[in-house]
């Protein structure tokens, strides 16, 4: 066995409550590691106690108030096991300051010229880091780790947004974006004439698929309030995707079914019925199909990998039945693995989409779900470059890739939710919004870039529905779809070359 030690002095200013959130251990490529997490508060603060299986080093992983940079998901360094306790605070800046280098390097972004502010950021921070080594006392030493932890969140942040801004440019220097580059997915419940106008600005529509709402019954199909968006969207000449198809998670099985839950093959027997029945009646109006979302997690217990293929295979299959060149999407959620490792059966993001590939399934589109802000453990608030980051890893895929469930709410939900910067409100999530969208779309292998509630009730997903809403219920805006429709004109014409920037974000 291997053991670990993690102290923080909450007087630096890093804090993290009664109750930590998110604590997870990882190994190498952030891979999950089983261990046993003990945490002992003291009056200043308290330390983790941490056995795990023999491992030659792993890191530690925690929501962790930083003050001004937010309350975020953070991690520290893959370290040996010892004795001695780590200063928390102190492997956390670590972790920051290497992240900036290796980044930099990823990118190329070694020319101080592409991000003057960030480099100026990272220098402040990597000195103060290096004077918390050198520290005389251990108060000294938390305070200077504290703050080189909030000057490389801000180094980072900085440093991603100077990236996208390079690439943006380069990407649409001469030419403009496509017509299906942003959309939104909108509550099929709600009247096509109080939240059309709303949708002008929006190349594509997301439209939900809910089995519970569709067949309330076995048999008796309900599907007026989506014919009526169907038709909307055709009027409107707006590409739809449309799901997902199959789904297991809790919320999405009628009544009748769930008896089946853990039956397959009479649930597989039903769910064809209810495939036939659906994909015929839009098959010819749907631009994709969601195959499913989030199907590798096991939201609604324990699934085998054979049945999530089988059902994944026979939706696909029943797709292309219909309509042979109809496209077909997989999403994935969970980039960080904090669900996962939550859920008996679950797999991983990348380890369910190479699965497909090995069986042969074959799919056009990979979905990505990226939440900030949610209660569930996949959606806690983190930082932008740990989310370009996470981007990054889907670079040579074979598949294009859409982010197709974006969001981050603008009203606290809960406890757990973190906060990026501030807490989060209208105005948080619009800033969000602001600095997201060109990190995603900067990304060259990157299509669509889709929020994932129009309005507050658009979907159950935890990541999407009460409080990730862009407009109210009865079609007012919010700040975030001001900010979308804002980014979406401005990719109406070329954005130029790229201007080198100088200090303080003043051009040159």
């Amino acid at each position: 066995m291997a053991d670990f030690q993690f102290k923080l002095d909450e007087r630096t200013g890093i804090r993290l409550g009664q109750q930590p959130k998110g604590v997870r251990m990882l190994g190498p490529r952030d891979s999950r590691l089983r261990a046993e997490i003990r945490y002992r508060p003291d009056e200043d603060g308290g330390t983790f106690f941490i056995r795990t299986s023999d491992v030659a080093d792993a890191a530690l992983r925690l929501q962790a108030d930083v003050g001004r940079a937010g309350e975020l998901v953070l991690q520290t360094c893959l370290l040996p096991p010892r004795e001695k306790p780590y200063d928390l605070a102190l492997e956390l800046a670590r972790h920051r300051v290497k992240t900036f280098i290796q980044k930099s390097e990823d990118w190329l972004m070694f020319d101080p010229d592409y991000a003057p502010d960030a480099v100026d950021h990272f220098e402040t921070a990597r000195h103060t880091f290096t004077d918390a080594l050198v520290a005389e006392d251990l108060a000294s030493e938390g305070q200077l780790a504290a703050d080189a932890v909030d000057l490389g969140i801000l180094a980072t942040d900085e440093l991603a947004d100077a990236h996208a801004d390079i690439l943006m440019h380069r990407r649409y220097a001469r030419k403009t974006a496509s017509s299906a580059t942003m959309g939104t997915t909108i509550d099929p419940w709600l009247d096509p004439a109080v939240i059309g106008p709303t949708l002008k600005d929006f190349d594509l529509l997301q439209i939900p698929l809910v089995w519970r709402d569709i067949e309330p019954e076995k048999g008796k199909y309900r599907f007026g309030h989506l014919d009526r968006w169907f038709e909307w969207a055709h009027v409107n000449r707006k590409p739809i995707i449309a799901g997902p198809l199959v789904d297991f998670a809790p919320g999405s099985l009628p009544d009748w079914a769930e008896v089946y839950r853990f039956d397959y093959q009479t649930l597989r027997e039903v769910i064809y019925d209810y495939l036939e029945q659906t994909i015929p009646r839009y098959g010819r109006r749907v631009a994709m199909w969601k195959i499913s979302a989030g199907m590798h997690l096991c939201r609604g217990g324990n699934r085998g990998i054979d049945e999530m293929l089988d059902v994944t295979r026979t939706a696909i299959l029943a797709v292309r039945r219909h309509r042979r060149n109809a496209r077909s999407m997989i999403e994935v959620h969970d980039l960080f693995g904090d669900t996962r490792v939550r859920l008996p059966g679950s797999l991983g993001a990348f380890d369910f989409l190479e699965r497909l590939s090995t069986e042969g399934i074959r799919f056009e589109s990979v979905g990505i779900r990226i939440a900030v802000g949610g209660t569930e453990p996949g959606t806690r608030s983190r930082d932008l470059m740990t989310i370009s980051d996470a981007l990054d890893h889907f670079y040579g895929m074979e598949q294009s890739v859409l982010l197709s469930a974006v969001s981050a709410p603008c009203q606290i939900l809960g406890d757990g939710v973190g906060r990026w910067g501030g807490v989060w409100d209208q105005a948080r999530q619009a800033a969000w919004i602001d600095r997201m969208f060109p990190i995603a779309m900067s990304k060259p292998y990157i299509e669509a870039f889709c929020w994932a509630a129009h309005s507050d009730g658009a979907t159950r997903d935890p990541g999407g529905g009460k409080g990730f809403g862009i407009i109210e219920d009865d079609g007012r805006p919010r700040r975030g779809y001001e900010r979308l429709v804002a980014w979406r004109r401005r990719l109406d014409r070329p954005l130029g070359p790229w201007v080198r920037p100088t200090a303080a974000g003043v051009s040159e």
